[in-house]
């Protein structure tokens, strides 16, 4: 009985960056990886690396360790709109970093999607990757229209294949999915358990209308980066990152309703209790504790500074 022949398939690009150099560098040789879209780099997420991991230890010549994934979210080219993220490239890499992995491999999802399985496994992972090992999650999807499952990864590979079951934390199975509806509706609280971390926005202040110092309760004026997951419009008890310092702060993310017209960009506004100095063009990380209260539109000026001395109370209690 002749073998059921795989199609032959050009090597796709792929490029592989070293987590300790933010480097291009050569695939190695030999590779232990995780496979998903990664986005978030949850608890579920970890349990894969950690995983990776344990094989690497039980290895007699050291393989390195790393992850597979795209460049963009693979959802991005199936529907229609595309899919909010936890983070950005660069922290997802320094995520990586900090869990313990050397090297990701990112593809161009849309160069592998209509290959099927069999070739994915055989002729990507194994054959450019070099793969000697593998980890994915119970629910991992793969080749074209996602007809390969985790079960099928381990009779196609031709390599050793661990399939990590659901994390689940309070009830919930950790995934970026349920972690993005969490934020969305502003559970960040809940959503810090399924992450490992509150969520969080790193970016550079900016320039406002500089009401808040006006008030007597200066703000850092932070965007957004483009399709990240937005919280609820409301007030935030945040945990701010400065300079190398910790600051409580109070956040309020939407459009200012008191002060600007409905259509204004949804931003985030800070104020870092007991901050005393000027915050223009520093880089911000704001971590995302608990949610207050909604954003209102309040009758007059004095009535909002009112309104931020109490929630900055609050603040400093927690």
């Amino acid at each position: 009985m002749n073998e059921r022949r795989i199609p032959t398939v050009q090597p796709v690009k792929l490029t592989c960056i070293s987590l300790q150099t933010g480097n291009e560098i050569p695939l190695p040789e030999k590779t232990i990886l995780c496979l998903g879209n990664f986005d978030g780099v949850h608890l579920g997420h970890l349990a894969l690396i950690r995983e990776a991991l344990r094989i690497k230890a039980l290895q007699e010549n050291s393989i390195p360790c790393g992850a597979f994934c795209f460049w963009e979210h693979s959802a991005d080219l199936l529907l229609e709109h595309p899919v909010a993220r936890l983070t950005t490239a660069a922290e997802r890499l320094e995520l990586f970093k900090s869990a313990g992995l050397e090297f990701v491999i990112y593809a161009d999802f849309a160069a592998l999607r209509d290959l099927p399985p069999e070739a994915f496994a055989k002729k990507v992972l194994a054959g450019q990757c070099h793969c000697a090992a593998a980890v994915c999650g119970f629910n991992y999807r793969f080749g074209k229209g996602a007809a390969g499952t985790a079960e099928d990864l381990c009779r196609l590979l031709g390599a050793p294949v661990s399939v990590c079951p659901a994390v689940k934390i309070d009830g919930d199975t950790v995934s970026s999915t349920r972690i993005r509806a969490l934020i969305h509706s502003g559970e960040v609280a809940k959503a810090a358990r399924l992450l490992g971390r509150p969520y969080a926005l790193s970016a550079v202040v900016k320039h406002g209308k500089e009401l808040g110092r006006k008030l007597g309760f200066p703000t850092a004026n932070q965007d957004f980066p483009p399709l990240a997951a937005i919280p609820k419009h409301g007030v935030y008890i945040t945990d701010c990152l400065l300079e190398g310092a910790r600051y409580r702060g109070v956040s309020n993310v939407g459009n200012h309703p008191t002060v600007d017209s409905p259509k204004t960009t949804i931003n985030c506004e800070t104020y870092l209790v007991g901050y005393q100095g000027d915050l223009y063009g520093k880089p911000l990380t704001v971590n995302f504790l608990q949610f207050l209260r909604p954003e209102q539109t309040f009758a007059s000026v004095e009535e909002l500074k009112a309104q931020i001395a109490k929630d900055a109370e609050t603040a400093r209690k927690q």
